[in-house]
């Protein structure tokens, strides 16, 4: 060791000891347990699977959204322990890696390579947001109120940049952000009509810290206060990021009677299985249940029929056999049918999956919808990977649409502009705000969840719905091709859901439900719609300044050394 190195380290002990004789707390975790001691590795191995559950549970399906406030106070606290760098890399990558293949299990009936890659990639990822914490959090303990909110915020800001940024990595995959927990608790979403649901995100981390700091106060001091026990500043800090979330909810409520009726839609859910779908022997006889399933939802009184994500097994567009077909039911009935579905350009051998309107006597309409955010390996294969073919059978790569293609939708003399969001597309908020500014009076989300059997992956799906329409406040129809079809109303709430007589979302038939918007907001859009993702930036500003304040304190003994 050179002398360098000794001077800063015994500058380093000497800081360290004046913070403990000055702080009984830093000097109590000081004499914690080795970085290589077995306590930390077992307490580690039983933070890591506490974490795991409680986030897994979090998410839906499952229906215990209070574990988010808590899901990763079990491994901050294990922090605290001081774990070597390997150990903690091994507990933080196997904890994401087990929490995301968890959420992500339905992915597998598409490919189970796939699924286990993606939940890597994703652990790879809260794998560096606990190491900030693991950086930061030791040294808050000497800190006041102030600088532990600072700190705090800036971890929390930082996961908030890591969810925005999956929207972009690797082709997009902004799938089961935390704030999707809160899918069923309106009181919480509604600031995300502000923030987006980055803002619910925020919070939920904030609340976390804020719960491991207050308990790992009341574990190492001893004498039982009120103001510095369970009762601590940052436990009411954290309180009052809830309250915050309930002052908004009663302050964004509607005003009695505002509810104004927009259409009624029969939703035709075909349920035919994907390995059936695409199958040439069986196109006529699919294309038969579509029919059949329609004609028996369109006898409920309605105003327009939905249909699922490329419903027809030739494209509506591009196929005159197949468009004639369609415009000729469509007469039948006398009602228009928007539709997920598929257009080919011979000449050009351009395929494109969007959303389509056909109305009696002016048949298939000019203005239809190009799904913008297309799937990888299913819709096209990306560049490096030529080599793979896609999952999907159909046509050869797919053109991305690159505007919001509003669909014109007229209803009882009514005029409505229609934002399609198609396949996995309401899972980018981004989609659905270029929607909602561009004029969408409501969202049409069309869908194939039978990709992932019977499992969770279909509710799952239907909860980003939900962030879309509160973020926007503008009503969302979901019609997928065997579940889940239903409206949700533009403050979060999901007013009808399709079931059989069972209970169950998965079934072949179909139903109805009429769709409203308030009147304060069919007038004028949310400050999120009209602003966009100004939180993340906020975000990524005390993420920067929490990293500067790592950086400063790293460096200090170096200053005070020369």
């Amino acid at each position: 060791m050179n002398i360098f190195s000794k001077q800063t380290l015994m500058s380093e002990a000497r800081a360290t000891q004046t913070l403990g004789a000055s702080n009984p707390e830093l000097a109590a975790a000081e004499e914690g347990p080795s970085p290589h001691s077995s306590y930390s590795t077992y307490w580690g191995l039983l933070a890591a699977v506490l974490s795991a559950l409680m986030w897994v549970i979090s998410i839906p399906p499952f229906e215990f959204a209070e574990a988010a406030y808590i899901a990763f106070v079990p491994l901050l606290l294990w922090l605290y322990t001081k774990p070597s760098r390997r150990i903690f890399w091994l507990v933080a990558i196997v904890t994401g890696w087990v929490s995301w293949f968890s959420i992500l299990v339905w992915l597998r009936h598409v490919t189970w390579f796939g699924t286990i890659a993606l939940s890597g990639v994703l652990a790879v990822l809260f794998a560096l947001w606990l190491a900030m914490a693991r950086a930061l959090l030791p040294r808050l303990l000497g800190a006041n109120i102030v600088r532990r909110v600072l700190g705090f915020a800036g971890l929390a800001g930082a996961w908030v940049v890591l969810e925005w940024a999956r929207t972009w990595l690797l082709w997009g995959f902004p799938w089961a952000p935390l704030s999707l927990s809160q899918w069923e608790r309106p009181v919480v979403l509604q600031i995300a009509a502000w923030s987006g649901a980055y803002g619910v995100s925020f919070l939920l981390v904030f609340f976390n810290l804020c719960v491991t700091q207050t308990l790992r106060h009341r574990l190492v001091r001893r004498e039982r206060k009120m103001w510095t026990g369970w009762f601590s500043p940052d436990l009411y800090l954290g309180m009052s990021g809830l309250g915050l979330c309930i002052f908004v909810f009663f302050s964004a409520l509607p005003q009695p009677d505002s509810a104004k009726p927009i259409l009624t839609a029969a939703v035709v859910q075909p349920y035919i299985l994907p390995e059936l779908k695409w199958d040439t022997d069986r196109e006529l006889e699919n294309l038969d249940i579509l029919e059949r399933q329609t004609r028996f939802v369109a006898s409920l009184e309605s105003d327009v029929v939905l249909w699922p994500e490329a419903a027809t097994p030739w494209p509506v567009m591009g196929n005159l056999e197949m468009q004639v077909r369609v415009e000729r039911l469509v007469n039948e009935l006398g009602k228009p049918i928007l539709m997920g579905n598929l257009s080919q350009d011979r000449a050009l051998d351009e395929w494109r999956n969007g959303a389509f309107l056909v109305e009696p006597a002016t048949g298939l309409s000019s203005q239809f919808y190009t799904k913008r955010e297309l799937v990888p390996f299913g819709e096209y294969v990306p560049a490096p990977f030529g080599f793979i073919e896609k999952v999907v059978p159909v046509g050869g790569s797919f053109v991305a649409g690159d505007s919001a293609g509003l669909i014109d939708l007229t209803v009882n003399g009514s005029n409505y502009e229609v934002g399609s969001l198609v396949c996995y597309e309401d899972a980018f908020p981004h989609l659905a705000r270029a929607s909602a500014r561009a004029g969408a009076d409501l969202f049409f989300v069309a869908t194939n969840n039978a990709w992932y059997g019977e499992e969770g992956g279909a509710v799952q799906h239907a909860a980003h719905s939900v962030l879309r329409a509160v973020e926007n406040r503008r009503p969302v129809m979901r019609a997928g091709n065997g579940g889940w079809s239903g409206w949700i109303d533009s403050y979060g709430t999901v007013r009808e859901v399709l079931v059989d007589e069972a209970g169950s979302i998965f079934f072949r038939g179909g139903g109805g439900y009429s769709v409203f918007q308030f009147d304060e907001w069919s007038r004028q859009q949310s400050y999120y719609t009209r602003h966009g993702d100004w939180f993340v930036f906020v975000s990524g500003g005390l993420a920067v300044m929490a990293v500067m304040a790592l950086i400063f304190v790293f460096m200090s003994p170096l200053r005070s050394q020369n």
